[in-house]
């Protein structure tokens, strides 16, 4: 969206003449620094080095201000309370925002929630939590509910860098102190639950010290399911995926770590033929109902790859093939939104999103660098085949320019659309295959911040059948607050 359809409307104008003067300037400055993108993630069932990586990074927190929000071209006032409180190894993060439309008329509500919804459901008075979690990911217990932002089961061959774009979800992982074995769940929204599932894994021969190579040896599987994965077809077939993995930790030490494994994935899809027809594999009845109206195939991926872990940095690369029809990392930072949309009527589809129906092979790389403690860094890349390329990066920077920081992330999928449009032209169109955030701020004189916001994501809309989906939101705020913690 330009600068020019965000402040288009004659009444902001009118009524924010000066505000908007200097929000296009901030976002002028905003745009000049590097789109990027948000993270959480994981090489390993075993990985401890990704914590330098965590979910504070990369999401706004410990605001309390006001100023103006502009939501689809439309301007707010808003206010901001959101304390994060640590309570041990407890924490909670609450996230109070308001916002006042000054041209409501008649009977339309003039205090709305942060993305313009009405408080009229608890789903929306269930955002004012926006985390509450137990421990950290690779404690021996740890859970986590609210927003999910990049997350990523496994080695990330069915589901990396998944967000639910809200604050219903959970997450819980289990261990035991030795590390042998162990569960990673989710589930996307604990109130109507559509999408969960995790991986269990298993260290037959480690031991309590002096381990190598062998008893390190890790067997994985893994099995995430979507109940309702086209929001316009009633009573559909679920979308489901199984996989499994093997690993073998190289070599592990205090500040590198070399892991090998090899991961396969079935997923299955739909094809013309009615349901009668004969199942073509053994696994197909296990992942299909008895009453839908077309046949079910599986699709088959395989990932050999290898990860490097040093002090500061990660790096992770694999090689993958696939079947027809097969979808990397299906669940991914936009699945949700990409389900929301109507099919292609000239691709093939799969529960809503397209496939390529034909072999495919390429490469999956992730780099994860942080090279001092004010910077953070992601970046992943995946290609197959020179069709349907995915980038998302991310950084945040703190302290590095005295009282200035930046937390950025970006996300595109399908860039190019295998050649039908230009790919360095599409790769900076935020449109539904994309999504954006950056934010700056500035101390003016601690604790008091200036703090600037763009961001291109997605919001969950309630339909007339009482369905969720998602739909593209555009959001730019300009605040002035304090920044503390308790």
């Amino acid at each position: 969206m330009s600068v020019n359809s965000v402040f288009s409307t004659g009444k902001i104008r009118e009524c924010f003449s000066v505000s908007s003067t200097i929000a296009i300037l901030f976002l002028f400055l905003i745009r000049s620094l590097p789109a990027q993108n948000e993270p959480q993630t994981a090489l390993a069932e075993g990985d401890k080095g990704l914590s330098a990586m965590g979910h504070s990074d990369f999401l706004t927190s410990g605001l309390y201000g006001g100023g103006l929000t502009f939501i689809n071209g439309d301007a707010y006032v808003q206010l901001q309370l959101q304390p994060d409180i640590p309570l041990g190894k407890i924490g909670v993060g609450l996230d109070l925002i308001l916002l006042y439309n000054p041209y409501a008329e008649g009977a339309e509500p003039q205090v709305l929630a942060e993305d313009g919804e009405s408080w009229d459901s608890p789903s929306t008075w269930l955002r004012l939590v926006r985390y509450i979690r137990y421990g950290q990911p690779y404690d021996p217990f740890h859970f986590r509910f609210g927003e999910l932002d990049y997350l990523t089961i496994g080695h990330g061959s069915i589901m990396s860098g998944y967000s639910n774009y809200d604050r219903r979800g959970l997450r819980v992982n289990l261990r035991n102190s030795e590390n042998r074995f162990g569960a990673e769940t989710m589930l996307n929204d604990i109130g109507n639950p559509t999408i969960f599932g995790g991986r269990v894994f298993w260290r037959p021969f480690q031991r309590e010290e002096n381990n190598n190579m062998l008893t390190r040896f890790e067997l994985g599987a893994t099995y995430l399911t979507d109940i309702n994965p086209d929001f316009q077809e009633v009573g559909e077939e679920p979308l489901s995926a199984v996989g499994f993995d093997v690993g073998f930790p190289i070599f592990e030490t205090s500040a590198f770590r070399l892991d090998v494994y090899d991961d396969i994935a079935f997923l299955n899809t739909l094809s013309e033929a009615p349901a009668s027809e004969e199942l073509l594999t053994p696994l197909t009845p296990l992942i299909r109902g008895e009453e839908n109206l077309t046949a079910t195939n599986l699709a088959w991926g395989n990932a050999v790859g290898v990860g490097f872990n040093f002090t500061q940095a990660i790096f992770k690369f694999e090689y993958r093939i696939f079947g027809d029809g097969y979808i990397p990392s299906v669940f991914d930072y936009t699945y949700e939104s990409a389900k929301s949309l109507s099919p292609a009527p000239d691709m093939p589809q799969f529960f809503g999103l397209e496939t390529i129906a034909e072999p495919r092979r390429g490469f999956f790389s992730q780099f994860i660098w942080h090279p001092m403690p004010q910077i953070h860094f992601l970046s992943t890349l995946e290609d197959y085949t020179n069709s349907q390329p995915k980038l998302y990066m991310g950084i945040t920077e703190s302290g590095l320019v005295p009282r200035l920081s930046l937390r950025a992330f970006y996300t595109k999928r399908d860039i190019g659309e295998a050649g039908e449009t230009n790919f360095v032209v599409d790769l900076f169109d935020l449109d539904e295959k994309s999504a954006f955030s950056v934010e700056v701020r500035y101390e003016i004189l601690p604790p008091f911040e200036t703090i600037a916001i763009r961001e291109y994501t997605f919001r969950r809309v309630e339909t007339t059948e009482g369905s969720s989906q998602f739909e593209p939101i555009h959001k730019t705020s300009f605040m002035v607050g304090v920044s503390t913690d308790f």
